[in-house]
């Protein structure tokens, strides 16, 4: 390297230097002014809900208990046992009445109907009474 080079170089850093010792007694300046703020973003998180499309057919429980709904039947609050007596009355029962208790907590699950405990009428306990859910939109 020769003397040029080197002698540019130093001029160079000389510069540089005052550059920064500017830059710290306008810090300096601010600190003692108390001009400083600190800012803070936070990133904002969207959460994108897509709709869920379920294929349920009307010849299956599930999709009978719906066209019920559609129908206007869920309402009022209705035990299993009113959701049974109907399907019996239409002649569209499962063979095992079982199965209509977890298909109408299924519903819940899916959010098709919503679910409430209430007290018996007579004798001690509870039942669980189910209605239309109104956050959901049902097309054919």
């Amino acid at each position: 390297m020769s003397i040029e080079e080197v002698s540019r170089t130093v001029k160079d850093i000389k510069a540089l230097v005052e550059n920064l010792q500017c830059r710290v007694e306008a810090l300096e300046k601010a600190v003692k002014a108390s001009n400083i703020s600190l800012r803070v973003e936070v990133p904002k998180v969207v959460l994108e809900k897509k709709p869920l499309e379920i294929r349920i057919s009307e010849d299956e429980l599930l999709g009978r208990i719906i066209l019920l709904m559609k129908e206007g039947f869920f309402n009022d609050w209705k035990t299993a046992s009113d959701v049974a007596n109907e399907l019996i009355r239409r002649c569209w029962h499962p063979k095992d009445l079982k199965h209509i208790r977890p298909s109408l907590e299924q519903l819940v699950v899916l959010g098709v109907l919503e679910r409430s405990k209430v007290k018996r009428r007579k004798g001690g306990g509870f039942k669980w009474v189910y209605r239309k859910s109104g956050n959901l939109s049902l097309t054919e």
